[in-house]
């Protein structure tokens, strides 16, 4: 009898220990851009994530999800800038030999204005693989950017959807002992 109330004293020790850890988060947690807030915005550190959901989650999820969310960002803007700068190179170089060259000039009279105007060349043949890196960087972005935010969400949401498990030790229903409410 004594060793089935030591095992029982020791176990709703630490069933109050594990209680009071996470009473410091108080409510929900959202994601905010690569990170997760409390309901008051303020955001969390690594170290409060991975006391609320786990080792297991924040190795296997959070980490690479803030990893994913950020090199698609990165992808993204690197894409924006890759287009607009071979735009702008693109755009250059035809307003070099635009006065030399019609709607109606054959090709000869084109390639004499290339030739006349070597950096034009550059500048157009520069601006568009300059447009194609930037739209490769912009399609392998986005689908990153999405994922990583999906699973960040999917952490704050496994969270609050655990978070709402509580159980209590003491006077239920139906006598004295572990109660647990869903």
């Amino acid at each position: 009898m004594k060793k089935i109330l030591i095992i029982s004293g020791i176990i709703a020790a630490f069933l109050c220990l594990a209680q009071n850890a996470n009473a410091q988060i108080a409510g929900p947690i959202h994601r905010d851009g690569a990170y997760l807030a409390d309901q008051r915005g303020n955001i969390l550190s690594n170290q409060e994530v991975l006391t609320l959901v786990g080792q297991d989650i924040y190795n296997q999820t959070y980490v690479g999800a803030q990893k994913q969310r950020k090199a698609g960002k990165t992808l993204i803007w690197s894409g924006i800038g890759g287009l607009v700068g071979g735009g702008v190179l693109y755009g250059a170089g035809l307003a070099k030999i635009a006065d030399k060259v019609t709607q109606n000039s054959s090709k000869e009279e084109i390639q004499k204005a290339l030739e006349a105007n070597p950096g034009s060349a550059g500048m157009i043949l520069g601006g568009t693989l300059l447009m194609a890196a930037g739209g490769v960087a912009l399609d392998a972005g986005i689908p990153l950017a999405i994922i990583g935010k999906k699973r960040l969400n999917w952490v704050a949401d496994d969270y609050n959807a655990r978070k709402n498990l509580a159980y209590q030790i003491g006077a239920t229903p139906s006598g004295v002992g572990l109660a647990v409410r869903f």
